[in-house]
């Protein structure tokens, strides 16, 4: 593809394409916008893959330009309250986060869960949203994480475990009235 082979870049778009689209919906909170950006992801790595130099995988150069993308997209559409309220309704009918429940009741809180996740995400700021994305969801490592991102590897520690922190207070209340008191002491 380097050398000028479209074909080439054509197989590299499949290969690449699903798993950018899923990161970038976790991301952009929006299947729409998801698209839009996994589209300038690719075109970016038409334009620019020859900056690519082979001393990373390339999945780790793709994800990068990715990311990329995705905070310049953040960045062009600001972080209105407004405008993620609306992703958040958007994502109700969501189908991006997997769960097979056993019954029609499983099926409503799982759902009704996706939904809390889904907005506690797109609240966090795209410096914590990016790293645990990509570690909890997508499953990277934390050495791959840090190379997509041009940061220490402790900073990516460092953002999955304040980004956890945030949304395990952003989801405290629903998570603790879904659990059950035990026994008082």
């Amino acid at each position: 593809w380097q050398a000028g082979d479209e074909r080439a870049f054509e197989t590299l778009v499949r290969r690449h394409e699903q798993r950018v689209f899923r990161l970038l919906v976790r991301m952009m909170g929006s299947r729409e916008e998801a698209e839009d950006v996994t589209q300038e992801t690719f075109l970016g790595l038409h334009r620019h893959g020859h900056r690519f130099r082979g001393e990373a995988r390339f999945s780790t150069f793709v994800y990068r330009v990715a990311a990329n993308a995705a905070l310049n997209r953040r960045r062009t559409l600001g972080r209105s309250r407004s405008r993620i309220q609306k992703l958040a309704q958007r994502n109700e009918a969501g189908d991006d986060l997997p769960s097979s429940p056993r019954d029609p009741e499983d099926a409503t809180a799982g759902q009704e869960l996706s939904v809390h996740v889904r907005a506690a995400l797109q609240k966090l700021s795209p410096s914590l949203r990016i790293p645990v994305v990509l570690y909890d969801i997508e499953g990277l490592a934390y050495g791959e994480i840090a190379r997509i991102l041009g940061v220490a590897e402790g900073t990516v520690k460092s953002r999955i475990h304040r980004a956890r922190q945030a949304l395990r207070k952003e989801l405290q209340g629903l998570l603790s009235g879904s659990v059950e008191e035990g026994p008082e002491s």
